[in-house]
């Protein structure tokens, strides 16, 4: 089985990457978790979500299927275990309020009551 790391500098399959801008910043929850593909840190090479849409736009149009382990693409397009999966930080519930006058439209007379109750 070939790694994600080793795949990536395949000449063919390189060639239709398309290379993120690297960058100094963490890319992701992990500080010590190295990226080989974005080079930097933040996320494991097999976590990463740009590098992983990519290989599946590849394994669509049929350009790794030297490379896939079984004779279907179900295989390669699986969902990753719930431990490896993406971890995204969680910095807890945030409300809004969002629109604005709830008639469908504002006329004349709901902007003076708005601008009415505002001022109360």
């Amino acid at each position: 089985m070939v790694e994600l790391k080793d795949l990536i500098v395949v000449p063919n399959i390189a060639d239709r990457l398309w290379a993120p801008v690297k960058t100094n910043k963490v890319l992701g929850p992990h500080k010590d978790a190295w990226c080989e593909f974005h080079q930097a840190f933040g996320h494991h090479i097999n976590n990463c979500l740009t590098l992983g849409h990519q290989m599946d736009e590849l394994v669509k149009n049929g350009f790794l299927k030297d490379y896939l382990v079984g004779s279907s693409t179900a295989a390669a397009l699986a969902v990753p275990e719930e431990d490896q999966a993406h971890e995204m930080p969680i910095h807890g519930e945030m409300h809004t309020i969002s629109g604005g006058f709830s008639g469908g439209g504002c006329i004349v007379s709901q902007r003076k009551r708005y601008a009415r109750s505002v001022m109360r």
